[in-house]
């Protein structure tokens, strides 16, 4: 029995260790919420804030939910209580069920959003991005994060913004012979460290709030938004960013899946472990 318990404990750590990995992946969204701009190119008609903070939320929940749950673990362990082992039981199954439904549903969603996406993000692209009062401005801003972290341009090239809503109102209005959005052209800050643990605690302790996608700082505005595509080669994102975010989806899902089984994984063996020790439990007490 001894043994049974020390196996138990080991499994309850593992499964404390699993909690606070999904509390630091929830407290991180909040801190870092750039994320949501990508996000909300998937889920039309809520802000990026909304998007990411019912999800920072969803993974605190779970992440405490699961701490509570390896604390009624270890005192199940030390005690040897069978009444204890038959809560912690029956909350572990009905943990593990719930990560099962979750990882179920989510895949699901993730299917039903990208049917479609495709003509989904070229018609908002043609009709609604921009930055005047008829353009929707949380899509704008997600595609110009888009454009600036993964070095692309429209959805399938550059070539998608000729004759958009966008380009139209810029001819119009501004007379200026502007192909592309700033966030197209090579700019000089380097995008991988949008996101990086330096400018998260940048932002979060030395309140700094600069976004390079909002203010673009191209390295050579003039050569960018050349016509002439030997011109620009050089100064200018050709490639569409619908394949990039897509397996930006694909990856952050696969993690939280992953996660998610594995933790069920860890809690099934506290679960046999339990039920062992209940009725070594139940055998001392018969004898």
């Amino acid at each position: 029995m001894k043994y049974l318990k020390v196996a138990l404990f080991m499994f309850n750590l593992l499964i404390w260790f699993a909690g606070c990995t999904v509390l630091v992946m929830g407290a991180w969204l909040l801190l870092e919420p750039s994320k949501g701009h990508l996000l909300n190119l998937f889920v039309p008609d809520v802000t990026p804030h909304e998007t990411i903070h019912l999800v920072a939320y969803s993974l605190l929940g779970l992440g405490i939910t699961v701490l509570t749950v390896g604390f009624c673990g270890c005192r199940a362990a030390f005690h040897g209580n069978q009444c204890i082992l038959a809560i912690y039981m029956s909350m572990l199954i009905a943990l593990i069920v719930t990560e099962l439904v979750t990882a179920a549903v989510g895949g699901l969603m993730i299917f039903r959003v990208l049917s479609g996406l495709e003509k989904r993000l070229g018609e908002r692209l043609s009709d609604h991005y921009g930055y005047n009062s008829s353009s929707d401005i949380s899509f704008s801003r997600s595609l110009d994060f888009a454009q600036y972290k993964f070095n692309c341009c429209g959805i399938h090239s550059d070539e998608d913004y000729n004759d958009t809503a966008w380009w139209k109102y810029i001819q119009e209005t501004r007379g200026k012979r502007q192909q592309v959005p700033l966030t197209c052209c090579v700019l000089n800050i380097e995008p991988e460290n949008a996101g990086s643990p330096i400018s998260v605690v940048s932002r979060v302790f030395h309140r700094n709030d600069d976004e390079p996608w909002v203010h673009p700082q191209p390295k050579d505005e003039l050569s960018c938004q050349i016509p002439d595509p030997e011109g620009h080669a050089s100064y200018r994102h050709k490639e569409g960013c619908l394949n990039k975010i897509i397996t930006w989806l694909q990856v952050e899902s696969f993690t939280l899946v992953f996660l998610a089984m594995a933790m069920a994984g860890i809690q099934t063996f506290g679960i046999i472990t339990s039920a062992f020790l209940c009725r070594t439990l139940r055998d001392m007490d018969i004898d």
